[in-house]
């Protein structure tokens, strides 16, 4: 490895690239010169690969770089199908096989789980694995997407905007889109031209009953285009959404979820539980097919419809299963209180996680806790906070590959107590 420069500006050739990190960077740690030991974040980097790059931000403890040239691709490095992948910045692993992004996967969840757990690595090894998901497609996957949108002069551009910045990516084709997806978007464009000249967001789902889409021009009210929901299967349940609404990425993914979760359920040997952040009841079902009965609570109100459609569609007593609005962030606490004391709780908060409400799990003594995490840092901070005090630990945990080419991933625990 070569350094010219000082460390503020400096020039590294020969710098071997590790493995990416939790944002999608990949990471490269110097073993000599000014910047020995510190984390350098290179954007556009395959880990294996060996890279020219320039130092553009100098901090402590880490650094960013550009990469000038790379001198030596990994063999773990292909070709993204995507042409605009490398300025949109949505799929930053595209350029790696699928070995590799599950290796970096694998290596956050234990990197967590030494910082949040204490656990070494035998103990990361033997309970922390990856699930394999087969007939989960890598490329056309998701089923939603929020793209940005400018008309100037009757030219509208519908696109991704780039990362950390509003510039727009014109966007035809996304390799990662549902079919049905890309083709609503000249239909779509036609919309936004008759809207006249600005700017806005467009949110869109493709379902049985095709492609729903909410554009919402900016400083102006926002209109539906096709169905007002979409009906969209995961697994055993029907979900009724609209574009606006929630929906995991990545269906086949989230259906094998389900199941697992309904595996542990019936391992657990329970007949009552408890569901936190239920929304509509993506994940309620597991449990109906463990044989327990639900209380579910949510803060937002429109999802009481989809959780009792998705119930009767299932023909499911309306006995075993309760939705309550519950601000459970706000409270910490699920209110009404459950109809008897839980055999186990299933949490799915959101992406700032749950930590408000964990001293009332904790408390209320349920033999088995099941979370489900899209964040692998504010999961594991959640999993901390429940085995505080010794009453529970964490049993084991999976990733799950449900945004492929990202860094990111679904954390599934199971938390038994002691």
């Amino acid at each position: 490895m070569v350094i010219r420069g000082k460390a503020d500006g400096a020039r590294i050739e020969g710098l071997e690239i590790q493995r990416w990190a939790h944002g999608g960077d990949a990471v490269a740690v110097p073993g000599s010169g000014p910047l020995a030991g510190a984390i350098v974040f290179v954007p556009g980097g395959v880990p294996g690969d060996r890279v020219t790059v320039a130092i553009v931000q100098r901090k402590k403890r880490w650094a960013r770089a550009r990469i000038v040239a790379i001198e030596v691709p990994s063999p773990e490095r292909v070709e993204a199908p995507c042409p605009i992948q490398a300025r949109c910045g949505g799929c930053p692993w595209m350029p790696g096989s699928a070995a590799a992004q599950a290796a970096s996967r694998l290596a956050i969840l234990r990197g967590e789980a030494r910082k949040r757990l204490g656990w070494d690595d035998a103990e990361a090894a033997l309970r922390i694995s990856l699930a394999e998901v087969p007939e989960a497609p890598r490329f056309g996957y998701r089923p939603r997407m929020k793209l940005g949108w400018r008309n100037a002069q009757g030219r509208v551009v519908i696109g991704f905007r780039g990362k950390s910045s509003h510039e727009l990516f014109e966007v035809t084709q996304c390799s990662i889109a549902a079919p049905a997806l890309n083709a609503a978007l000249p239909r779509l464009a036609a919309r936004v031209a008759a809207i006249g000249d600005g700017r806005g967001d467009l949110r869109l789902v493709a379902g049985a009953e095709g492609v729903a889409a909410w554009v919402q021009p900016e400083g102006a009210p926002g209109f539906g285009v096709g169905p007002e929901r979409v009906t969209v299967a995961v697994g055993r349940g029907a979900h009724a959404v609209s574009p606006r609404g929630f929906l995991q990425a990545n269906p086949p993914v989230a259906a094998a979820m389900t199941g697992a979760i309904a595996a542990w359920a019936r391992e657990a040997g329970g007949s009552h539980a408890v569901e936190l952040f239920a929304g509509s009841g993506a994940l309620t079902p597991a449990l109906w097919d463990a044989g327990y009965t639900v209380d579910a609570y949510e803060l937002d109100p429109s999802a009481a419809a989809g959780f009792a459609a998705l119930r009767d569609g299932l023909d499911v007593a309306p006995e075993r299963g309760r939705w309550s609005q519950a601000d459970l962030l706000g409270v910490g606490v699920p209110t009404p209180p459950p109809r008897q004391p839980p055999d186990l709780v299933l949490l799915d908060p959101p992406r700032i996680g749950a930590a408000e409400v964990m001293p009332w799990v904790r408390g209320v003594g349920a033999r088995t806790v099941i979370l489900m995490s899209c964040d692998v840092a504010t999961g594991f901070r959640d999993l901390a906070l429940l085995c505080e005090g010794g009453a529970y630990r964490v049993d084991a945990v999976t990733g799950w590959d449900m945004f492929p080419h990202t860094g990111h991933q679904e954390l599934l625990a199971r938390v038994v107590r002691v």
